[in-house]
């Protein structure tokens, strides 16, 4: 009885040192009423189409394939009779409304890239809303692509800046042209929009401690490992992780999933992989945790 006793205080005490753990996890972490959603888009070849300088008389060429990664577009690029350019982009997408950017997951060359979107309400030829962004040659990095920085060119001219909204996307893409006359390689591995908005309605549902520590997580973790801390990063998402673990909360077979995957990330002697081990188990706990 008295072992009993013992072992029913100890966990009582466990628990409430857990509770304490959990609330301060929260408190620094939570994101203030702010919520963020996503819509991924699909990387099927057959529902993405390349087009070249070709249509227009170079010699640029490019293939989409799928790759163990994700999505690979390569080819060379060529200058010859003015051309300059590869482009892959999906057909017409039916995006939800109301978000506030893309976020791009990629695997890359080296080469500066244009992330395009084109525009329902401002039609252009031979150009689209774009974002720039930097690839590092052999490295997988993500990129956060806010609406309000994109800019709306036409045969490389700028024509205005900031005016793109979400109801005016139906479709994006990645374009190379920067004037480097060889090969290139890009494989997509993720692209998705996100949202991040304030919630006031006493009738919307609060977003779940677990998430929020899980979404604060990669808002902090994507920049680090860009700037290459990738130690850095995949500690940060090690310690959501365990948050969440020790939560409590998740159905069985996510908790056995999720510890597997954990322990197997926590065998890894390369940050960088570690990184993004820790990342798909964050990735499915947000998809799948109730």
């Amino acid at each position: 009885m008295l072992l009993a006793f013992t072992a029913e205080i100890f966990n009582s005490c466990l628990k409430s040192c857990m509770n304490a753990l959990f609330a301060t996890l929260v408190l620094c972490w939570y994101p203030s009423g702010d919520s963020e959603l996503s819509q991924n888009i699909e990387l099927d070849p057959s529902k993405w189409r390349v087009v070249v300088d070709g249509v227009m008389g170079g010699l640029s060429s490019g293939n989409l394939t799928k790759s163990t990664s994700g999505l690979q577009f390569r080819g060379d690029l060529s200058l010859k009779n003015n051309g300059g350019f590869a482009w892959a982009r999906t057909r017409q997408l039916d995006l939800q409304l109301g978000f506030d950017g893309f976020e791009i997951e990629v695997l890359g060359d080296g080469r500066k890239w244009d992330f395009m979107v084109n525009s329902l309400r401002r039609r252009m030829m031979a150009g689209g809303y774009r974002s720039r962004f930097q690839t590092t040659k052999g490295v997988r990095t993500v990129h956060r692509l806010p609406l309000a920085e994109f800019e709306a060119v036409s045969f490389g001219r700028v024509l205005a800046r900031g005016d793109l909204r979400a109801s005016d996307c139906s479709g994006v893409g990645v374009l190379i042209g920067d004037k480097r006359e060889e090969s290139f390689d890009l494989t997509l591995i993720r692209i998705s929009t996100y949202s991040t908005s304030t919630t006031t309605s006493s009738d919307t549902k609060e977003q779940s401690p677990e998430k929020a520590i899980l979404l604060q997580a990669v808002e902090m973790g994507v920049p680090r490992y860009n700037n290459g801390d990738h130690a850095g990063c995949a500690d940060l998402y090690e310690l959501s992780i365990r948050s969440v673990l020790l939560m409590g909360d998740l159905t069985k077979d996510l908790q056995e999933d999720t510890l597997r995957d954990f322990r197997s990330a926590m065998t890894l002697t390369s940050d960088q992989d570690r990184a993004w081990a820790h990342r798909r188990n964050i990735d499915r706990l947000l998809e799948q945790s109730p």
